[in-house]
C-alpha cells in the first residue's frame, strides 16, 4: 500500500491517523441527526510531554446494526525511533493499530521504507482471513450511525478488501463513534507502585497508561511482519 497525493480520497492512511490523532474535534459534524450526541473533545492520550516514543493514544468504536460494534484502538509512535524488519527491509512505524477486545482482528502497523512510500504491515502468525472485512462489517456498517442502508463498502469488489483499508475508509467518511478505555486504580498503582492508600492524579493515570502502552507495542514488534 502506497500514499497517493491529491484531495480527500487520494489521503495516504498516515495522512488520515495523523489528522486523527491530531484532532480533538475530529469527528465534530458527525454526530447523527437528532441523536443530541457531542463528538467534540475526542482527546485519547496525549503522551509527547513526556518525551517518548509512544506519542498519543485514541480509541474508537466501528458502529454496526445489531448494536455490538467493534473497539479499535490507535498508537501514534515517533518513526524515528520505532522500526520493524521485514524480509523487504527496515520500515520505520507511526501507527500501530489494534482491536480492544474483539477476537478475530489483527493488529496491523502503519509506516514508512526507505524510499518514504507507505506501508501496511501483517504479523505472519495471525491467520490471514483476519485481514478480510468480517461479514458483521460488511453490508452492516451504518451509512448514517443507526441506519441500516446498504453500505457503499459492501459494492464490487470492495467487499473483499482488506481490513487495513477499510479501517482507512471509516476513518477518513467518519463512520466511527469516539471511544476511550482508561487503566483501572489497581493497574496505576501497580504500575507505579503506589500503595493502596496513596493518591495520584490525572497526570499519574497518563503515565501509568504510556507505560503499559509501551510495552505492549514492544511486545507486538517481536512478531514477524510482512508487508500486506
Amino acid at each position: 500500500m502506497t500514499g497517493k497525493e491529491g484531495g480527500e480520497n487520494g489521503k495516504s492512511f498516515s495522512d488520515i491517523l495523523g489528522e486523527v490523532m491530531s484532532n480533538d474535534n475530529y469527528l465534530v459534524g458527525a454526530e447523527p441527526e437528532e441523536s443530541d450526541w457531542d463528538f467534540s473533545d475526542w482527546s485519547g492520550y496525549d503522551f509527547r510531554d513526556f518525551g517518548g516514543w509512544v506519542l498519543r493514544e485514541k480509541f474508537f468504536g466501528i458502529p454496526t446494526i445489531d448494536g455490538r460494534g467493534v473497539s479499535m484502538r490507535i498508537v501514534q509512535t515517533d518513526p524515528r525511533q520505532f522500526s520493524v524488519k521485514t524480509s523487504e527491509g527496515e520500515i520505520s512505524v507511526g501507527f500501530v493499530l489494534t482491536p480492544v477486545k474483539a477476537k478475530g482482528f489483527p493488529t496491523i502497523l502503519i509506516g514508512k521504507d526507505i524510499t518514504g512510500g507507505e506501508r501496511v504491515l501483517r504479523n505472519v502468525r495471525e491467520p490471514l482471513a483476519w485481514h478480510q472485512v468480517p461479514q458483521l462489517l460488511i453490508g452492516t456498517l451504518a451509512k448514517e450511525m443507526g441506519s441500516v442502508e446498504k453500505n457503499s463498502l459492501a459494492e464490487g469488489e470492495e467487499a473483499t478488501m482488506q481490513w487495513s483499508g477499510f479501517l482507512r475508509e471509516v476513518l477518513l467518511a467518519k463512520r466511527i463513534l469516539p471511544d476511550n478505555y482508561r487503566p483501572t486504580d489497581f493497574m496505576v498503582r501497580d504500575r507505579l507502585e503506589l500503595g493502596p492508600t496513596a493518591e495520584f492524579n490525572e497526570q499519574d493515570v497518563k503515565f501509568a497508561e504510556m507505560q503499559i502502552t509501551q510495552e505492549e507495542v514492544i511486545s507486538i514488534a517481536y512478531a514477524d511482519y510482512v508487508l500486506t
